[in-house]
């Protein structure tokens, strides 16, 4: 059954800007960079590219993951995050866009979740940064145990695992090490954890219907943070001691060893509500997550962290992290931070400020109008083309979005319909239409920060292929 979502939002294509706007404003030593609507970066207050002489640990991915990842932004923990549209990730220019504000001499690391849509935007802004001769390493976090061991490249998800390694990272980079030393301890660190999901409920995203998949009685085992379907299994509601044991059965299983541990080893536990868990349920799992490691295991938990670290909008729900923690990992996660939503920060009310202006990208050029008075017939037939193949876009959102749902977090359609109503409106005046290879260099620039996810990471390399095909003949 369908029926309105009933949300505190005024505008649902708001939602990540005013999200931003109001962070900032509860936290003092935190700020914005003033690119709205297209460049979403919260960042350090106190932190400079021109002056930063420490690593800048820099993470992100789609909204909708609160407090993931601008919750964990402050000293000892991350210098910036990159928001995205809700379940989409970050365009590649506002993830440059942070690099170039807050990344010195020493460096940067990106710590990204293992999903293809954020490989690929934080990868190309990675190798950009790179040919402007800033030093740029990369971290993948999977720490997903749902499913059996990939076979194939695309490897385990990466969930609330993620905020554990960009807490030794952001430590071990405000000691002062290296870039290459603060990337292997958070190497190290990935490899260490394992995460397990389960769902009640499923998400609504912002201006959408409630469609209830599961029903009543049934509740979604490895469940992701998009809202995509299936999850590892769907079974009948279970209570928390069966989900917790199994849960702990998969993480250290040993037939994956996902987890290397053993009996004895010192471990943290960290429990993740999903957005619409109240903290009893959350801390009853704890009570129980603590007492079968122990049990069962024989592994005594030096941590417990249990809140909302890495949710998924309003879903019902939580998951379950474990960490072999040696004693470099306890000291990194025990090391001060002043990130607002890690477990033991405290902060101090709120000041006005004006927001950071938007660096200069140094490999954007000044894009003009450039239409041709005249068209000849070559230019005529390639602006019909483009008309109907936007117009056909724009008429399939909606379905577009409906066949996403069945495969992923069901956004496809609108950012179709973002890319294909910024190119009707350039069409009007910047495409040299006389010009075939000119033309398709500028549609390039149009989808550039319009199109979210993997798909206008796609079409981006698509353009640029046939650009580049075409000027050669």
């Amino acid at each position: 059954m369908l029926y309105p979502s009933k949300k505190l939002i005024d505008d649902p294509n708001a939602v990540e800007t005013e999200f931003i706007e109001g962070f900032t404003d509860t936290y003092s030593e935190i700020q914005y960079l003033d690119g709205f609507p297209k460049v979403k970066v919260v960042l350090r207050a106190d932190v400079s590219g021109s002056t930063n002489n420490k690593v800048a640990v820099i993470s992100g991915g789609g909204s909708g993951n609160e407090p993931a990842h601008a919750g964990f932004v402050g000293e000892g923990m991350l210098t910036a995050a990159i928001c995205g549209d809700v379940f989409a990730s970050p365009p590649v220019e506002s993830i440059l866009a942070g690099i170039h504000a807050v990344t010195g001499d020493p460096g940067c690391l990106l710590i990204v979740k293992n999903y293809m849509h954020d490989r690929l935007s934080f990868g190309l802004a990675a190798e950009i940064a790179k040919s402007e001769g800033y030093k740029v390493e990369v971290v993948i976090v999977g720490d997903d145990c749902a499913l059996p061991p990939p076979r194939g490249i695309t490897g385990r998800r990466g969930l609330a695992g993620t905020i554990l390694v960009e807490k030794v990272a952001g430590a071990a980079a405000a000691s002062g090490l290296s870039l290459e030393e603060v990337t292997a301890e958070a190497k190290y660190a990935s490899q260490m954890v394992g995460t397990m999901g389960v769902a009640l409920s499923i998400c609504t995203l912002p201006g959408r219907f409630i469609l209830d998949r599961l029903g009543p009685r049934k509740m979604e085992l490895g469940f992701g943070i998009h809202g995509e379907e299936p999850g590892a299994d769907v079974v009948e509601l279970q209570p928390v001691d069966d989900i917790v044991c199994h849960f702990l059965e998969k993480i250290l299983s040993r037939e994956t060893n996902y987890v290397p541990i053993t009996r004895g080893c010192r471990m943290v536990l960290m429990i993740n509500g999903l957005g619409a868990t109240p903290l009893m349920e959350l801390m009853i799992a704890a009570g129980r997550a603590v007492y079968m490691l122990q049990l069962e295991y024989g592994l005594d938990a030096e941590r417990v962290y249990t809140g909302s670290f890495m949710t998924s909008l309003d879903t019902a729900g939580f998951s379950i992290t474990v960490m072999n923690a040696d004693e470099r990992i306890l000291k990194r996660l025990d090391a001060p931070t002043k990130a607002p939503n890690w477990p033991v920060s405290a902060f101090d009310r709120p000041r006005g400020r004006i927001p950071v202006p938007l660096p200069p990208s140094p490999s954007k050029k000044a894009e003009k109008s450039c239409r041709p008075e005249e068209l000849s017939i070559h230019g005529e037939i390639l602006e019909t083309a483009i008309k109907a193949a936007a117009t056909a876009a724009i008429r399939l959102k909606d379905a577009l979005n409906e066949w996403d749902r069945k495969v992923g977090d069901g956004d496809c359609g609108s950012n179709m319909f973002n890319g294909a109503t910024a190119i009707l409106e350039d069409l009007k005046t910047c495409y040299p239409l006389n010009d075939a290879a000119a033309t398709v260099s500028k549609i390039e620039c149009s989808i550039r920060n319009v199109m979210g996810g993997k798909s206008g990471i796609i079409y981006r390399i698509f353009f640029k292929a046939g650009y580049t095909h075409l000027r050669a003949n």
